[in-house]
């Protein structure tokens, strides 16, 4: 049994702390309050293709011990499930938290978190991490997926073999039954998601559009994919190693996969009034594709169009 800690209670932060208590991990979820409503102090609900499953045992709080308190509590795995903003802050939070050898889990969508961790984690410990399911949080204690259950795609820089933290923190994954992998380029994977998801979240909020209806319109599609294109140019500038193969996969996980009735959580965000990714999804893709000469004339429309939107969001929510 190892002890986990989930900082984020939205869908995916919901999901891996369901998954991993029922599998008799020992599982505190960080959430911006303790109190968990509707279903019961301590259970997650997790809804699948019409069935629902009660996973228990879970503690929530909103307050852990302060690095100062005499016995803090130590966790050999934190999963950080936060927003992308909000990486930075929630690690430090947390990072006294850490048990040694321990690791943390980036699971953002995006590219810059596991950097942003780095800053007060401990050396070696952060592990970069892509999760590839489509999750909803429906309330506080509730999370619905639809498809398949989560593939994780875990790696280090620098480490292109897990040694013994990642490998425990590899094994306790899988046996939650979340498909979890090593990859000894995980520059490569982060890009990837990253290609998929900006690329049919940011043209499909352009137009409200779900995914069925966006790859129904033969030039939405393309346009969609003209977009994944143009992130793979810009992430394999920064060092990634995406191919044409990379390309024809995440092409079949829009064109195929997915279900008519996808639509991304920045695109949610955006048209519901909330904060939203858009900075670390097409914005890091902008950034980046600027610093190196790339050009990305989709992800830079997909930004200046939603800007205001966002900025209305968080002027509404700080």
């Amino acid at each position: 049994m190892a002890r986990i800690l989930v900082v984020g209670g939205g869908a995916i932060g919901l999901y891996c702390a369901g998954r991993l208590a029922a599998a008799g991990n020992a599982v505190t979820v960080k959430t911006r309050s303790a109190s968990a409503s509707g279903t019961g102090e301590g259970t997650v609900v997790i809804e699948r293709g019409g069935s629902v499953e009660s996973c228990a045992g879970i503690e929530f709080a909103s307050i852990l011990p302060r690095p100062d308190e005499p016995t803090p509590l130590e966790f050999d795995l934190i999963v950080m499930a936060t927003k992308s903003w909000q990486v930075g802050e929630a690690g430090r939070d947390v990072a006294h938290l850490l048990a040694p050898d321990g690791r943390v889990l980036t699971t953002q969508n995006g590219v810059d978190a596991p950097d942003q961790l780095t800053e007060s984690m401990p050396v070696g410990s952060v592990i970069a991490g892509t999760v590839v399911v489509i999750a909803q949080r429906l309330d506080a204690n509730r999370v619905a997926i639809t498809g398949a259950e989560a593939m994780v795609t875990l790696g280090a820089p620098g480490r292109a073999v897990p040694d013994d933290g990642d490998t425990r923190a590899l094994d306790t994954l899988r046996s939650a039954g979340l498909g979890a992998t090593w990859s000894g380029s995980i520059q490569t994977a982060l890009w990837k998601k990253l290609a998929l998801i900006a690329s049919y979240g940011g043209v499909g909020v352009l137009g409200d559009a779900t995914v069925g209806q966006t790859r129904s319109v033969p030039e939405t599609r393309n346009l969609v994919v003209d977009a994944m294109r143009e992130a793979f140019a810009v992430g394999n500038a920064c060092g990634a190693r995406l191919t044409d193969g990379d390309l024809a996969d995440i092409r079949a996980t829009y064109e195929e996969r997915f279900a008519d009735s996808t639509t991304a959580s920045m695109h949610r965000d955006l048209l519901e009034g909330r904060p939203s990714e858009l900075e670390d999804q097409n914005g890091a893709i902008v950034r980046h594709g600027h610093r190196l000469g790339v050009p990305v004339p989709i992800h830079e429309t997909i930004v200046s169009s939603q800007l205001p939107r966002e900025l209305r969001a968080r002027a509404t929510t700080s």
